[in-house]
């Protein structure tokens, strides 16, 4: 069941359309869940750095049920915060991409562990490619992971890039710059974390362009985890 509108923030609410894109230069989206501590030090840092390399921008916080400040923290910080329309983190990349304005779409997590400083490299990639991927797997990428959890993430990165036939290291990283005209002519259909691959075969198989480069992957600054140990 889909989750109810928070009353008290209705008129935050958007119809779930795609967006055009282009009213803005960037949009940052991010799935959130209770992560105000982490939003206290990310949004200034992601405003800092959006405005230093586009010349406007916003920040789509989509909330898929938090009890601790998120959504205040996310006001506060100047960010526009979505209640989540349906379960699962393809559910919130799909109500964020429907609020976004930008002609490009950045997204990341919101718990400090993509972080801000590297967007610049990612934003001077745009014009060559329509998918920029921050890849843990790529030569120069490395991950503050467990020994566990950065096995199985790089066997199953492995096992579904030979078993999709896809040329790429990362297909599990959410950290990405978007065209926003790519996702307007995709159907994106998956409510949970498999929407990041659905996006790849799908933009691949169009024939749009995807570009991987290194990335540092960091350990998320407080709180749990809300992603699956393949992440």
């Amino acid at each position: 069941m889909p989750l109810a509108p928070c009353t008290a923030h209705s008129n935050w609410i958007r119809p779930r359309m795609w967006s055009k894109g282009g009213d803005l230069q960037l949009s940052v989206v991010i799935p959130v869940i209770n992560e105000g501590d982490n939003l206290k030090e990310l949004l200034p840092a992601l405003h800092d750095v959006a405005s230093r390399i586009a010349a406007d921008h916003e920040i789509v916080l989509v909330d898929g049920g938090s009890v601790d400040n998120t959504w205040q923290v996310g006001e506060d910080g100047g960010a526009t915060v979505l209640r989540q329309q349906g379960r699962g983190y393809g559910a919130a990349l799909r109500d964020g991409f429907a609020a976004a304005r930008g002609e490009y779409i950045l997204t990341l997590d919101g718990d400090m562990s993509h972080r801000p400083d590297f967007i610049p490299g990612m934003w001077e990639k745009r014009n060559d490619a329509d998918v920029v991927i921050a890849s843990r797997y790529v030569p120069g990428g490395s991950a503050d992971m467990t020994v566990l959890r950065w096995f199985l993430s790089r066997a199953l990165n492995k096992f579904f890039t030979i078993g999709l036939s896809l040329p790429f290291r990362d297909i599990s990283s959410g950290f990405r710059l978007y065209r926003a005209s790519l996702l307007n002519n995709l159907d994106i259909t998956s409510s949970d974390f498999d929407v990041l691959e659905e996006i790849l075969i799908k933009a691949y198989g169009s024939g749009y362009k995807i570009e991987e480069i290194p990335f540092h992957y960091a350990r998320r600054k407080s709180g749990d985890s809300h992603v699956n140990l393949f992440m």
